[in-house]
């Protein structure tokens, strides 16, 4: 334990320092403040006694975290109202008896100590808090998510969620909206953490708007459904902004229609034992008041599958170039057939999260028959 005496006369700061050694205390010493912020900065002492009010008052305000007592000549009303304003732990007359000089330091040291001891309390009790309101909106976000796998009509879609901490700031939906269309995406919310995982609860109510809500054209033309979903972000001036790859499959045709709002990497078609990027870009949404978007298109065979990742894959890829972390994905994609086969042959880790920093998501719609 070290303390701190700051004090530009010699004589003064060996009388303090003095009394501390009789009481078995290491002390320190800095005869102006400059000296003396930098000791604070480093050595971090355990209490700071000045003889200067105005030094006293100066460090006290700037060093919350450690005490600050001023042993003064001067113990008038106005003396001490200016110091305990300024943040003066204690106010000692000076100068003082060994006996009771010991008395008050270990005062100070003990309130300190037990203010500390409070501190870490409170704030181990608002990390349990935080932990469980979080683990509270993860379950309320996995309820959100389709069920997993399903099945629609002969395609089946799975998918998979890691995120980086307990809430995700990635989201996945599918579902049916007529006899003959279906919707699927993949959404990356730009962040991570509680503030992009409330923009999946509004992703999830757009879903349930567009199965209620869509015109006719949004079956064939998916971009429309983004530049919707664009001036939906917009006016909620949330101050963030989604890349999602979004599709519509035709059931009547085995066609899948699909745009990309600045969604990377690009969806993967595996087909026959090879793997190709279905190439195509655009905006995000949410940022820009005027989005348009192309539309690509691809027709699936029985054994045909997409793969859909979000850029955190990317992340924990050990390859050192983006070309060669694309490659190695198309190459895990040539060798499986699900979900987990893919996360295994990336060499991901199956736990239900991430070790890179950011989340990772993988969907998979597979044309069964």
């Amino acid at each position: 334990m070290s303390l701190l005496v700051v004090e530009s006369d010699p004589e003064a700061d060996s009388s303090i320092a003095d009394l501390l050694k009789q009481l078995g205390y290491a002390s320190l010493s800095a005869s102006n403040l400059k000296t003396a912020a930098e000791i604070c900065d480093h050595a971090q002492p355990q209490l700071v006694i000045c003889q200067r009010l105005d030094w006293a008052n100066t460090l006290a305000a700037q060093y919350r975290n450690i005490p600050v007592a001023l042993a003064s000549r001067d113990t008038s009303r106005s003396v001490l109202l200016c110091a305990f304003h300024a943040g003066v732990a204690d106010v000692w007359e000076w100068p003082i008896e060994v006996e009771q000089f010991g008395e008050l330091v270990g005062n100070v040291l003990q309130r300190n100590c037990s203010a500390s001891r409070q501190t870490d309390r409170r704030l181990d009790q608002f990390v349990q808090d935080l932990e469980r309101d979080q683990r509270a909106g993860r379950y309320i976000q996995l309820g959100m998510l389709p069920p997993n796998p399903m099945a629609i009509d002969r395609y089946r879609l799975h998918h998979k969620i890691a995120p980086s901490l307990i809430l995700s700031g990635d989201f996945v939906d599918y579902f049916r909206v007529s006899e003959r269309y279906f919707v699927f995406y993949v959404a990356d919310v730009s962040g991570h953490g509680a503030s992009s995982a409330f923009v999946t609860v509004l992703l999830k109510n757009f879903s349930r708007r567009l199965r209620r809500e869509y015109r006719p054209s949004m079956l064939t033309n998916p971009g429309e459904i983004l530049e919707w979903l664009n001036r939906e972000l917009l006016d909620q001036k949330i101050d963030k902004h989604v890349a999602m790859f979004i599709a519509v499959g035709d059931l009547d045709e085995n066609v899948v229609r699909f745009a990309n709002a600045g969604h990377f990497p690009p969806a993967i078609l595996s087909s026959n034992g090879t793997a190709r990027f279905l190439e195509l870009t655009g905006k995000p949404i949410g940022l820009f008041d005027v989005v348009s978007y192309e539309i690509g298109t691809v027709e699936l065979s029985v054994g045909d599958q997409l793969f859909i990742f979000s850029d955190g894959v990317i992340d924990v890829l050990p390859q050192d170039s983006l070309p060669e972390k694309e490659r190695s994905i198309l190459d895990a994609v040539k060798v499986s057939d699900t979900v987990h086969s893919v996360w295994q042959a990336l060499g991901l880790s199956m736990s239900e999260s991430s070790e890179g920093p950011d989340d990772i998501t993988c969907l998979s719609v597979l044309r069964e028959s």
